[in-house]
Formats: structure tokens, sequence, C-alpha cells
């Protein structure tokens, strides 16, 4: 065929342009279409073309993702990163998506977390966050520590449910607070803030702060039994019942919403529901339970008359934690009943069967025996507040023993709150007794007591003061020695700071070794400190093996 050489001559020649963007596009309407093969080809040549634009990196990473490669794509996205564009803080949120895909939650949560650190308002944070939610309370991982500039609301919800496990609930009451004025709609510190106030005490607080999470979320769960059980302790019989017929008919999907429920049927005595709940989360596969959730629901099946699927069950948290020695207790204690024998009622705890610890006839012994134990820390906390006269004089002089930072945040705001003021000369002496700083423009104690000897800061100090200056010599040096080669592993392993309690317990010491012994109780009396703290640094000092 021959062409019309004057037509070819007329005609004007449009220069096709294919650049970078034009692949971009291309790949774009391919992968659009699922021709993942061709949409590949076409951002690989948009790379090829512009190889030092990352959107270009961004875009094949985002296609290799789609395609199920999601180690690929991080690899991309690393080398953007470390390559072409270390601004680029969404790259982070990817990869975290490409971990979850694989799997590999650890990794997920750190690039979320990472991704919100560099960039806390950025487009992606809402699903960043979800994603956070869905590995810390769907698959009950717990957050992990990253440096950063500023700690993450994560990592500081995790501080502060550690403090609310461990006993430590002002503490988390603090953290709490800090949490939801910086961050309002951060719903399950919204949750622990109730419980952490129901647990010192404070049902008022605890009843507006559930009030206050059921009005940015009116079905929220964890808040609605929050409520339940507030209603309880509360006698408020109607309106319990009602909430109660509600929760029965939920079913959770999420393995922790679900142990939440549970765990408040069976507190509220609803242990058929219970079980079924339990039942129905330790059947599922896929994610480990921990002894305690086994324990709770062989509680449930016990109380509900089923002895020997609580069996089974006590079995199977005594092969997770054998030294606890929990389950052991429990499943003799279901076997040496009797046929016919009336159920024993059990609370909801991870504590041996029966176990009985008085607060009240408190010794040293007992006191480091429980003051771990968060339910005896709350019952300590609670009583402070609506207890009898007689019973605060006991929870003061328990509290002095343990001595804690808890302990003494505790008593200094019952000081403040009292208005008693044999109850405020109490919380004084408290204080001094753990060796803590007198409020400002409190009373002067009386002469003769531990509050004249404040001002001696050291325990050398006061060894100086109170046995070399008293012409004691061999005794004071003999003391000095001691202390100085133990002085800091002892106070490590109890939680005394003040110096005259110490330097009792040395002269104590010292009247042992050289058979001129005085009583803990003398020596208290002389240095003004209780005759328990004495007995709590005389124990110490003594498995020292002092010569």
């Amino acid at each position: 065929m021959k062409h019309n050489k004057s037509i070819l001559k007329n005609t004007t020649v449009v220069d096709f342009k294919q650049d970078a963007a034009f692949f971009v596009e291309r790949g774009t309407r391919l992968l659009n279409r699922y021709d993942y093969e061709k949409a590949l080809r076409s951002f690989r040549r948009a790379i090829e073309l512009e190889p030092a634009n990352a959107e270009c990196h961004c875009h094949l990473a985002s296609a290799l993702a789609e395609t199920g490669q999601f180690e690929a794509s991080n690899d991309v996205l690393y080398e953007v990163i470390e390559k072409w564009d270390a601004s680029m803080s969404e790259v982070y949120f990817y990869m975290a998506n490409n971990y979850a895909n694989l799997e590999d939650y650890q990794m997920a949560e750190e690039m979320a977390i990472r991704y919100l650190q560099e960039d806390n308002n950025g487009p992606y944070r809402e699903d960043a966050e979800e994603l956070l939610d869905y590995i810390y309370f769907e698959l009950d991982m717990p957050p992990r520590h990253f440096p950063s500039d500023k700690e993450d609301v994560y990592s500081k919800h995790e501080r502060a449910r550690r403090s609310l496990e461990e006993g430590r609930f002002l503490e988390a009451l603090d953290i709490l607070k800090e949490i939801v004025e910086t961050d309002p709609s951060f719903l399950p510190a919204w949750n622990n803030l109730s419980l952490a106030y129901y647990y010192v005490g404070d049902f008022q607080q605890s009843m507006g702060t559930i009030e206050k999470t059921l009005e940015m979320e009116q079905g929220n769960l964890h808040a609605l039994c929050n409520l339940a059980v507030l209603l309880s302790h509360h006698n408020h019989t109607a309106e319990l019942l009602s909430l109660m017929d509600m929760l029965k008919k939920v079913v959770p999907f999420h393995p922790e919403n679900t142990y939440k429920l549970a765990t408040t049927m069976g507190v509220l005595g609803q242990h058929d529901e219970a079980y079924g709940h339990y039942q129905r989360m330790l059947k599922s596969t896929g994610r480990p339970h921990e002894a305690c959730t086994y324990h709770y629901a062989a509680i449930s099946a016990y109380l509900s008359g089923r002895k020997d699927q609580a069996l089974r069950w006590w079995q199977k948290a005594k092969q997770m934690d054998p030294e606890a020695g929990v389950a052991d207790q429990y499943i003799q204690m279901v076997k040496n009943e009797q046929e016919g024998e009336t159920i024993k009622p059990i609370p909801y705890q991870y504590n041996p069967p029966q176990k009985e610890v008085s607060w009240e006839k408190a010794s040293f012994a007992g006191v480091e025996n429980f003051k771990a134990d968060p339910m005896i820390r709350a019952s300590l906390l609670w009583a402070l507040q609506h207890g009898r006269d007689e019973v605060k004089f006991a929870v003061l002089q328990t509290l002095s023993l343990i001595g804690d930072d808890e302990a003494e945040t505790a008593v200094r705001q019952f000081y403040h709150s009292t208005d008693n003021q044999q109850l405020q000369k109490l919380a004084l002496l408290a204080l001094a007794d753990m060796g803590a700083a007198m409020p400002e423009n409190a009373p002067k104690f009386a002469a003769g007591s531990s509050a004249d000897k404040q001002g001696v800061e050291s325990v050398e100090e006061a060894i100086h003061l109170y046995i070399i200056k008293d012409g004691r010599v061999a005794a004071g040096n003999w003391c000095l020695r001691f202390w100085q080669e133990q002085g800091e592993f002892a106070k490590s392993q109890v939680q005394v700071r003040k110096a005259l309690a110490w330097v009792a317990a040395l002269e104590y010491v010292y009247g042992t070794v050289t058979e001129e012994k005085q009583s803990q109780a003398y020596l208290a009396q002389k240095y003004g400190v209780s005759v328990p703290t004495v007995a709590k640094c005389v124990k110490v000092l003594t498995m020292l093996d002092p010569k």
C-alpha cells in the first residue's frame, strides 16, 4: 500500500508523553480493575523514570500489599524512610498494617505508635488507634514502652492498669485522671477511672465517671458492668434487676468483653450466666488464656453445681501456674466435700480458699504477707472513707506499718479530709512513724514524741547525735561500721524511711551481739518510733549476720 506523501507532510505529530505520573495513574487504574500484574509493572516503570520519587515507591508498596506480598511491601517502605524521604510519617502506618496482616503484632504495635509519635494529628490517626485497640483489647496483648518525648496514651494507660492490679489505687487514679484530661475520647481510661474511684471508696465520683462514659457511648459494656456492680453495692435493687436483664441478653463477640461480662455476672451472683460466657470464651481457639481465667471459670462452674467441670478447669489452672498453689487447694476442697454437702461461697479472686487476713490485728509479719494484696488494699481505703472511728484508727495503724508511698498518700489525704481532731492526730502519728514529712500547718507533737527528732535526716547523723555524743563511743562506732557496710541493702529490703527507726534497730542488734540487750519497746519509746517499725528494721538487720 502506498502512502499519500502530501498527507504525511501536512500531519502534526503530537509527542505522547509517558512520564512517571502517567505510569502511576495507569497503575492505579489497573489496580482498581484488579489487574495486579500489569499494575505492578506500571509502578515499577514509574520508579525507573523517577527513582527518587518517594510517592512512586509508596504506590508500589501499596500494590504489593494488595497482592498479599506484605514483606516485599515493607522492604519498599523501609527504603522510602531510609533513602528517599524520612519525613513521610504515613509510611509507618502502612508498615503497621503490613505487620498486622503478617500477624507480627509486636512490630505492628511499634510502627503504629511510631506513626502517632511522628504525626499525632495525621490523617491515619483514628485508624492507627483502632489497630492498637485491636492489639491491646481484643488480642489481650500488654502494651510495651517505646521511648519518645511524650509517653503515648496506651503506655500510660497500661501503667495505670498495672497499678490497679497491684493495689496502688491512688497512683492509678492520678494517672487515669491525667489521661482523660489529655484525651477525653479514650474510653478505656474512663472505665478504669470509675474502678479506681470505686476501689478507694469514692462511690459518688465512681458513679459520675460511669455516667460520663455512657454519655459518650451509650452501650459501652465495661461501663454498664461497672454500673451494675455499683448499683449492687448500694442495694439499688430495682435498677440493678433491670440492668441485669439487659446484660443477660448480651452475647459479646470480643474475648475481652466476654471476660468482663462473665466476671461481672459472677460477682453479682449470676453464676449460670457467668459459666456460659466463660465456657464460650475458653472453647474459642487461637488465643491463650491465663491461669486466673480458668480459675474464675472453675468458680462459676462450682457455684452453678458443675463440680466435675470445675475440677477440670482447676486442673488446667494448676498446669498453667503450678507455683501459685491456688488451684491445688480448691481441687482438694471439692474432693473432700461429701455428697449433697452445701456449696461453699467463693469470691471471684485469684487467692487460696478461706484466706483470712485481719488487718485490724496486723503485726509486721502479717503486713508483709498481705501488703501486695489488691483486695486488702482496697478494703483499707474503703474503711478509711466509710468505717467507724475505731475502724479508721486500726486502718491508720496498718497503713503506718505498710509504710509505702501509696500508704503515705492515703494517710495524708485522710488528714486533710477529716474534721475529727483525734483522727487527725492519729494520721500525723502514722505519717511520723513512716518517716514522712508533716503536712503544712500541722500542730506540733508533744515532747518526747517522734516528731521532736524530725530534723535528723540520716542514720549516720542520728548515731553521732544519740549514741556517740551520749558517751557510748564503742556502740556508736559499731553501729556506724555495720550501717556503712549493710545500710543500702537493708533499706532496699523494707520501706522504712525514718532514720531513728534504723538507729533503734541498730542499737538493739548491737545489744544482742554484746549481750547488753535492751527491749525493742524501750528503744522504740526512746527514739519516738513505733514498736512494729523497729521490729521491721530489726528483722532485716538480723538477717545480715551482725558480729
